[in-house]
């Protein structure tokens, strides 16, 4: 038998923070998390990295993200330039970035450029020509930046560049739109590279009154003196967490320590007794089956166009499927010919559009009665 997500003791002690005319509004939020197990952000990431590596001019220096002190350089002074993988005392979520890295030389990433060393001796031994930056969240992209601008401090990194002899790209797992469109500026749209769309409050499927509650809730039971962490850090409104950590991205209220309250992510590690939550995902399906979860995907990929969601990353935070798998059923939907090329549905699409909606009725929200449509989606760009 299948136990809930808020029926799990930690999430049931959670919600006794609450009173009873508020803990459908803090169920909402809980139901919403997208729980990252370890196993699928290794697997996803080495794939990611192995696929992306052939595809970048080599070879290839990857630095897992991590913070540097203010105006201090990433590397060593000096010409050899040494270089700290991990950060003094309690290392975070780069230990677990450096590790899947050496997944991916195990799995071949030297046979496609990827190099096993650091330090600046080491790239110009063998002629570096790509920096990749990785990182598993970003949620308002200032650690990406921050981390760039480390690495370009020392004098030989800003040589290098100035002689166009390294270009830096981004691999992140999961960001928001907004970190997106700061690190897409940063670097450019073809060197940033993004496996999942962030899920946030603008993708969760509430209803606009459910979504004022929620965001109510969180203002509310942060307190006076953390109400700039209400929403999360700059508001990000992420629904995201990991096996490893849970992001500051997330509302305050999921991690809030304070006398008399029940923490859910105690500063910000997820306990021992939550990991069950975090289940792997199966694989999807490479090709939509009548009868498949592929098929449902590429049925609802169709309706979500009808409704105008456009773009793999919005498409991919209602789905809950990777950008890469969004832009696959895209590329399929225009194959079949349900869409043009710039994916507006054909007459062949309205009238696929028109069979899945008859065999799937809108869903009715409880105690309402009209039919919910995730209009509150970012518009198209």
């Amino acid at each position: 038998m299948t136990t809930s997500r808020s029926e799990h003791p930690c999430v049931a002690a959670w919600l006794e923070n609450f009173s009873l005319s508020r803990r459908d509004t803090a169920r909402l939020l809980i139901d919403a998390l997208e729980l990252v197990s370890e196993t699928d952000l290794r697997r996803e990431l080495i794939a990611a990295t192995l696929d992306l590596l052939p595809r970048l001019a080599g070879p290839v220096a990857a630095f897992p993200a991590r913070e540097v002190p203010p105006h201090e350089s990433a590397h060593a002074e000096g010409r050899t330039g040494g270089y700290q993988l991990l950060e003094p005392g309690l290392p975070g979520s780069e230990a677990v970035l450096a590790n899947i890295l050496t997944g991916v030389l195990r799995e071949g990433g030297a046979t496609v450029g990827l190099l096993d060393g650091h330090d600046l001796e080491s790239l110009r031994a063998h002629k570096v020509r790509t920096v990749l930056l990785i990182d598993d969240f970003s949620g308002s992209g200032n650690q990406l930046i921050k981390f760039h601008k480390a690495l370009r401090r020392h004098k030989t990194i800003r040589s290098w560049v100035s002689y166009h002899l390294i270009d830096f790209h981004v691999l992140a797992y999961a960001t928001t739109d907004k970190a997106a469109k700061l690190l897409r500026r940063r670097f450019g749209d073809e060197k940033v590279h993004i496996i999942r769309a962030c899920p946030t409050f603008e993708g969760a499927g509430w209803t606009p009154e459910q979504r004022a509650e929620v965001e109510t809730l969180c203002r509310n039971s942060a307190g006076r003196r953390n109400k700039n962490w209400a929403l999360g850090y700059r508001d990000s409104r992420a629904l995201i967490a990991f096996e490893h950590t849970a992001p500051n991205n997330l509302p305050y209220i999921l991690w809030k320590v304070a006398t008399g309250w029940n923490s859910l992510f105690k500063y910000k590690g997820v306990p021992n007794d939550l990991l069950r939550l975090f289940t792997m995902r199966p694989d999807p399906a490479r090709e939509p089956l009548v009868g498949s979860a592929g098929a449902e995907r590429l049925g609802q990929t169709i309706d979500l166009l009808g409704r105008r969601v456009f773009g793999a990353g919005n498409i991919a935070e209602v789905l809950r499927v990777s950008i890469a798998e969004a832009e696959r059923l895209l590329r399929l939907a225009e194959d079949l010919g349900l869409t043009n090329a710039r994916y507006r549905l054909t007459d062949a699409g309205r009238a696929e559009l028109k069979r899945w909606r008859a065999a799937h009725p809108v869903r009715l929200l409880p105690n309402r009665n009209e039919p919910y449509y995730p209009q509150q989606l970012r518009a198209e760009r």
